[in-house]
C-alpha cells in the first residue's frame, strides 16, 4: 500500500516514540542545535572509569540519531501523502525536515566514528592486543558489546600496567 512513499523507515512511528522516550530526554529547543529533538539519559562517563563500566553506562549504544531519522522519514511521508500531487507545495513543506534529516544523518555518522574510535582504542589498551587484532576480532559477530569483552579478556588478558589516575592521558595510543 505504501510502497510509492519516498522514504521507508524501518520502525513504525509508535515503537520509536515509546523507544526514545524510555531511553533518551526530550530536549529543550535549542537554537543552535534545533535539529536534535533528543539526549542521552545517562551522561558518558571520562576515560577514567574502567571499559566495562563505560559499556554498561552505555557510552558505546546507538545514538539517538538513527531513530530520529527515523521520525523525520515518517514525516516526510506524511507530507508526501497530504501534498504529493502538488510538488511545489511539497517541496515548499519539506524544506525544513530535509535540512533536519541531512544534519541528523552528518551528527549520526560523526558520533559513530567517535565511539568507534574510543572503543578500539579503550580494547588496546585494556587488553594485550593490537590495534590489528581488535580490528580482526570485532570483524565477528557478537551478540553485544559486553559478551566481546569478556570474550576478548579471557582471550587476550588485562595488561598490568593500565592505571587510571588523573592527568593520564588515554587518548594517546600509537
Amino acid at each position: 500500500m505504501d510502497t510509492y512513499l519516498p522514504y521507508k523507515p524501518i520502525h513504525d512511528i509508535e515503537w520509536l516514540e515509546k523507544y526514545l522516550k524510555k531511553n533518551f530526554y526530550k530536549k529543550k529547543y535549542d537554537r543552535f542545535m534545533w535539529w536534535r529533538s533528543y539526549t542521552l539519559r545517562n551522561a558518558p562517563l571520562s576515560d577514567l572509569h574502567s571499559l566495562r563500566d563505560r559499556i554498561s553506562n552505555g557510552d558505546f549504544d546507538l545514538g539517538s540519531f538513527t531513530f530520529e531519522i527515523e521520525l523525520v522519514e515518517h514525516r516526510l511521508n506524511d507530507k508526501y501523502k497530504k501534498l504529493g500531487h502538488d510538488q511545489v507545495q511539497y517541496l515548499e513543506a519539506v524544506q525544513l525536515d530535509k535540512a533536519r534529516l541531512k544534519r541528523l544523518q552528518e551528527d549520526r555518522d560523526k558520533d559513530e566514528k567517535t565511539k568507534l574510535d574510543k572503543l578500539r582504542r579503550a580494547f588496546v589498551l585494556e587488553f594485550n592486543m593490537t590495534k590489528e587484532q581488535y580490528d580482526r576480532e570485532s570483524g565477528r559477530p557478537n551478540n553485544s558489546i559486553v559478551s566481546f569483552y569478556d570474550k576478548m579478556e579471557k582471550r587476550f588478558g588485562k595488561r598490568g600496567w593500565v592505571t587510571r589516575k588523573k592527568g593520564l592521558n588515554l587518548n594517546k595510543v600509537s
